[in-house]
């Protein structure tokens, strides 16, 4: 591999990150617009600019982290949005829950490892049964190679006689 395809991949992998990170942090940009006053012209119908930005971005997240994946970024990166998606489905699930409590930094960096380790084991299980996979055609083409070489070699002893 060159240098330039090294810097390229390196590259790409650093702007997926980038998008990955993105995608979590951009579903808080409704509070970020409430906190520095901005306001919306125009809403496109929502009844509030918190919700319609807010479904904006829970719109766009997924695309960019669709996008980024597809890039290849680094793996700890995807710690973010799975942050991020997991404080607010606590937000949902009890909407008194306050973030100056630290317990609830606990559950949701807590839930966000087990979910990123579920994922690495679902993965590592799946390339696992494909490894056996790939060694039981690999033990079958061996075979019915053999098989073809005894074949040819009777009938090739077959017709010297």
């Amino acid at each position: 591999m060159s240098d330039q395809e090294i810097k390229g991949n390196k590259v790409a992998k650093i702007f997926a990150t980038s998008l990955i990170i993105l995608s979590g942090l951009i579903l808080y940009l409704d509070k970020i617009y409430d906190y520095f006053n901005i306001t919306l012209d125009n809403l496109h119908g929502w009844s509030n600019q918190a919700n319609f930005i807010w479904s904006l971005t829970q719109t766009i997240s997924p695309i960019l982290i669709m996008t980024g994946l597809y890039l290849r970024p680094y793996v700890v990166s995807l710690f973010v949005p799975i942050f991020c998606y997991v404080l607010q489905f606590y937000f949902v699930i009890n909407s008194n829950i306050v973030l100056d409590n630290p317990m609830t930094w606990i559950y949701v960096s807590g839930t966000s490892i087990l979910i990123l380790f579920t994922i690495r084991f679902v993965k590592k299980q799946l390339d696992y049964l494909s490894s056996i996979n790939d060694l039981k055609i690999e033990v079958m083409e061996e075979i019915i190679d053999a098989s073809n070489e005894l074949l040819k070699g009777e009938k090739d002893n077959g017709e010297r006689d």
